[in-house]
């Protein structure tokens, strides 16, 4: 049986105050290689986190409260020099031991390397969310990245929005098997390095490779949130996604279906795992397909007819 991708969760919710900080210390030291204090000195530390670990890339959401962490010039001799993105519901102030201090506001990205000694200051509680890729699959796109960057990247930086995005969806996947950990560790490595440094070859050789690969999910992860909305159309999940309808029209196209086809089934995945879920048992077929976005119930009926074989009535769970 294939192996899911590592995920590792800790919570302080069920630790006593007087361990929490030793455990969260221990956890931040071993999976992110850095040291962690309260904000305000003998303040009790309130964090929870999972983080999925693929071969050269790790990534999640953290809630925490204020607090500092810093890549001290002990944990320096480790030799890692990972990068390090995080964006966060509060600022963070960035403390770089050569160099100016500067504030990252809310919903901005820092980028910085573990091969650089750093203090950040999280500057109140909420959400933060980082991914780690490792320095040397991104170097080898972009020769010329600094050996210890740090850097502010405003929420309007290009590819930024989408790699974020791309990181959520991914959070949840067990990414089962080597080949799919692989893979999930060099796309988000060559999503950074377009980031960071993205010249127009590199541009070039993505364009139908890991940046369509991650269009094209996040296209239909928008389609699932959507399809209570019987008027969903190809151009509101574009201007959603920031591009053209005939550019993602393209990316469906290259999988041989259209935008029309995967609405479709999406809408027949949504409703026949509704029809056959006991607790949806008292619900009416009418309510059903409303919810899944199909105009009447008998235009679910037809569609369950040509695809399924039967009526939605045939396919719905009983006792």
């Amino acid at each position: 049986m294939t192996q899911a991708a590592p995920l590792f969760k800790i919570s302080t919710t069920d630790l006593a105050p007087s361990s929490r900080k030793y455990a969260i210390r221990d956890y931040l030291e071993e999976m992110m290689r850095v040291e962690v204090a309260p904000l305000v000195t003998d303040a009790f530390i309130h964090y929870s986190a999972n983080l999925r670990v693929v071969p050269g890339a790790a990534w999640g959401e953290a809630y925490t409260s204020a607090g500092t962490t810093r890549r001290s010039t002990t944990l320096l001799s480790d030799g890692q020099d990972d990068l390090m993105l995080i964006t966060a519901q509060m600022p963070i102030t960035v403390q770089p031991r050569t160099g100016p201090e500067f504030v990252v506001p809310p919903g901005d990205t820092v980028l910085s390397s573990q091969g650089r000694e750093i203090l950040m200051a999280f500057q109140g509680t909420g959400y933060a969310y980082c991914l780690r890729v490792s320095r040397r699959g991104v170097s080898q796109m972009v020769p010329r990245l600094s050996s210890a960057p740090v850097m502010n990247l405003p929420r309007q930086t290009p590819l930024l929005s989408l790699l974020w995005n791309y990181t959520r969806l991914l959070a949840p996947e067990p990414l089962a098997g080597e080949n799919a950990q692989l893979m999930a560790g060099r796309q988000l490595q060559e999503m950074v390095a377009l980031l960071v440094g993205g010249t127009p070859e590199l541009m070039d050789a993505n364009a139908s490779g890991t940046l369509a690969a991650a269009r094209l999910k996040i296209a239909r992860a928008d389609i699932e949130a959507h399809l209570d909305d019987a008027n969903l159309s190809l151009e509101a999940v574009a201007a959603r996604q920031k591009v053209s309808p005939r550019y993602l029209q393209r990316l469906f196209a290259r999988e041989g279906q259209s935008f029309s086809s995967v609405l479709r089934r999406a809408r027949l995945d949504r409703a026949r795992a509704m029809l056959e879920n006991p607790h949806n048992a008292g619900r009416s077929i009418l309510s059903i397909a409303l919810e899944c976005g199909f105009a009447e119930a008998s235009a679910m009926n037809r569609a369950f007819r040509q695809h399924y074989g039967a009526k939605p009535s045939e396919l719905r769970w009983r006792p």
